[in-house]
C-alpha cells in the first residue's frame, strides 16, 4: 500500500489490485466490478461527511443510516442487476471573492456511495503511479501538506523557482472522449465502465432547469476528483 493510501483497512481483493498495479504499471484490469460488494458500499458510507449537502433526493447521512443495511443491500442488488441509474446532480452556486460563483454538483446519497466505491477502485490502480511530491486530489493529502513540503524545499535551497498555474474552467471543458480513452488503457471491465459512463453522462438540475452537458464533468463530485487526478501524475503540489 502506498504512503498516500488512507488508513482504513482495504479488502483483500482491493489489496491485490494495488499490488498488481504497483508491480505492473501498464497492466490492464479486466475484472474489477465484483469488488463492488456490500462491504465496499459500507466503507463508502463511513467516508461520507455527516454534514454533507443533500442531492435531489433530500436524504441526509443521518436519515440514510436509520435503515442502513437494508438500503445497502438494495443498492447492491440494483448494481448487480444493472438497474442502478444515477439521479440528476443538484447544482449549487458558491460565491467567490471576486464576485463570481463556483458551480458545484451535489449527488444523491445512493449515487455518492457508488461514486465513492468507483473512486476507491480507480485509486487502487492509479495511486501507484503518482510521485510522492504530488498532492492534488489524493487521499490522505491536503493543500497544507503541499505548502509544508514546498516550504521545506525552499528552505533547503533545493529549488530556484516556483511556477503557479491554473486551468480556467477545467472541469467544464474536460474532453470526455480523451478521458474515456485514458481510462480504457487500464480498465477493460465492461461492467465497471458502464457504471463510470452513467456517472460521467448524468444530467444536472440547476433550480428548475435540467440540462445534459455533452462535455466536461460536474465539479465537486467524489468521482470527478478521482478521475481528474488520473490526468495529473507529475509533481505538482
Amino acid at each position: 500500500m502506498s504512503a498516500a493510501q488512507t488508513a482504513e483497512v482495504m479488502s483483500p481483493g482491493l489489496s491485490k489490485v494495488v499490488e498488481r498495479a504497483r508491480r505492473h504499471p501498464d497492466a490492464v484490469f479486466h475484472s474489477l466490478a465484483h469488488l463492488i460488494d456490500v462491504e465496499a458500499l459500507r466503507r463508502a458510507f463511513a467516508r461520507l461527511r455527516a454534514d454533507a449537502a443533500v442531492g435531489v433526493d433530500g436524504v441526509t447521512k443521518e436519515q440514510y443510516a436509520q435503515d442502513l443495511e437494508a438500503r445497502l443491500l438494495d443498492l447492491h442488488a440494483r448494481l448487480r442487476a444493472g438497474r442502478w441509474r444515477h439521479q440528476p446532480i443538484r447544482r449549487v452556486h458558491i460565491p467567490k471573492p471576486d464576485g463570481r460563483t463556483r458551480p458545484l454538483g451535489i449527488s444523491a446519497l445512493d449515487d455518492k456511495l457508488v461514486q465513492s466505491v468507483l473512486a476507491e477502485l480507480l485509486g487502487a490502480i492509479y495511486e501507484q503511479d503518482f510521485r510522492d511530491c504530488s498532492y492534488g486530489f489524493r487521499p490522505g493529502r491536503s493543500a497544507h501538506q503541499a505548502l509544508r513540503a514546498l516550504r521545506t524545499t525552499m528552505q533547503n535551497n533545493e529549488g530556484n523557482w516556483l511556477l503557479e498555474a491554473d486551468i480556467r474552467s477545467f472541469f467544464d471543458s474536460v474532453d470526455r472522449a480523451a478521458l474515456w480513452e485514458m481510462l480504457q488503457r487500464r480498465v477493460a471491465d465492461g461492467a465497471l465502465l458502464r457504471l463510470l459512463g452513467k456517472c460521467l453522462h448524468v444530467g444536472v438540475l440547476d433550480g428548475a432547469q435540467y440540462s445534459a452537458p455533452e462535455q466536461g464533468t460536474v465539479q465537486g463530485s467524489i468521482l470527478t476528483l478521482r478521475t481528474q487526478s488520473t490526468t495529473s501524475r507529475g509533481g505538482a503540489a
